[in-house]
């Protein structure tokens, strides 16, 4: 039987762009990720969050503020959200995520659509069905993703034992619409507090890259732990406390992730594995290896 394909919903999912199976045109790019909880209590992803609404809580402060603000000033639903796609419609993760279908249009597109460009004589009409769509609601008691990076973690005993870099996933979650398994919450890679956070040269295939990359990764994330969903024993807002101490947290063995290292496969398949252990080839999110080249 094959195994279920594991991933880091921030190396491999977060910020990366979306792109459709049909011609190949850029759809949106996933700003955050919309979760739903399981009977089992564990948390499963169920869809792609995207545009200003899902990007400015992640940004924070003062920007992330104007951004969400702009937009609903903008927008003309009552409680707007940001656009949503069901992870149904994703057949493949590798560079970018491949969805299927016919995804809804932007609600600041068609807002600058319907309000700007239609009124201009000789712009032509609406495509035909456009303005009967309208924003897929979230779920009543859907949470997002991103509010869990960077969460304090503690032990059983009150230790502090980091922060949260990175969420593992784990596709063995509930069907989504039929199709294929969600992928749920896995655990954790914490860091000690001062390492901040990862940037994907130390999940590349083979390890790190070159030795003076190995040497400042070894020496920036030592003591990192995995942390196992069963291993949590509380998880707010504020902080996720752990059921077990330090002493017994797995330690995060950077080049050995737990994920998928190699060619690009379906979502659906199971097993699949990434492309080049990061966001672009070469491990990281962009081209060199890290977030920023």
């Amino acid at each position: 039987m094959t195994a279920a394909r594991r991933l880091h919903a921030e190396l491999h999912l977060l910020d990366r762009q979306v792109i459709h199976s049909g011609d190949g045109r850029l759809v949106c790019k996933v700003d955050d990720l919309e979760l739903a909880t399981g009977s089992d209590g564990r948390p499963y992803v169920t869809a792609i969050l995207a545009g200003p609404l899902a990007l400015g809580p992640r940004v924070g402060g003062v920007l992330g503020r104007l951004m969400v603000a702009v937009t609903e000033m903008l927008r003309p639903e009552e409680h707007p959200g940001p656009r949503r796609i069901p992870m149904a419609l994703v057949s493949d993760i590798g560079s970018a995520l491949v969805i299927g279908g016919r995804p809804l249009e932007m609600a600041l597109e068609r807002w600058a659509r319907r309000t700007v460009i239609d009124p201009i004589p000789g712009s032509g009409h609406a495509a035909p069905g456009a303005s009967a769509h309208l924003p897929e609601a979230a779920p009543p008691g859907a949470a997002r993703l991103s509010p869990l990076l960077r969460l304090r973690v503690t032990d059983a005993e009150g230790q502090e034992v980091g922060q949260v870099a990175d969420v593992g996933l784990r596709q063995d979650g509930p069907l989504l619409a039929g199709v294929q398994h969600a992928l749920r919450i896995d655990g954790f890679i914490v860091v000690p507090r001062h390492t901040g956070r990862l940037f994907g040269y130390e999940r590349g295939p083979g390890g790190y890259g070159p030795g003076p990359v190995r040497a400042i990764v070894r020496l920036l994330h030592r003591g990192s732990r995995f942390v196992g969903w069963e291993q949590v024993g509380d998880l707010t807002g504020d902080g996720i406390r752990l059921s077990v101490p330090e002493r017994d947290l797995e330690p995060f063995v950077f080049g050995r992730a737990k994920t998928g290292e190699g060619r690009s496969a379906p979502l659906g398949s199971g097993g699949g594995k990434e492309s080049g252990g990061g966001k672009e080839s070469g491990g990281g999110k962009e081209s060199g290896g890290g977030k920023d080249s």
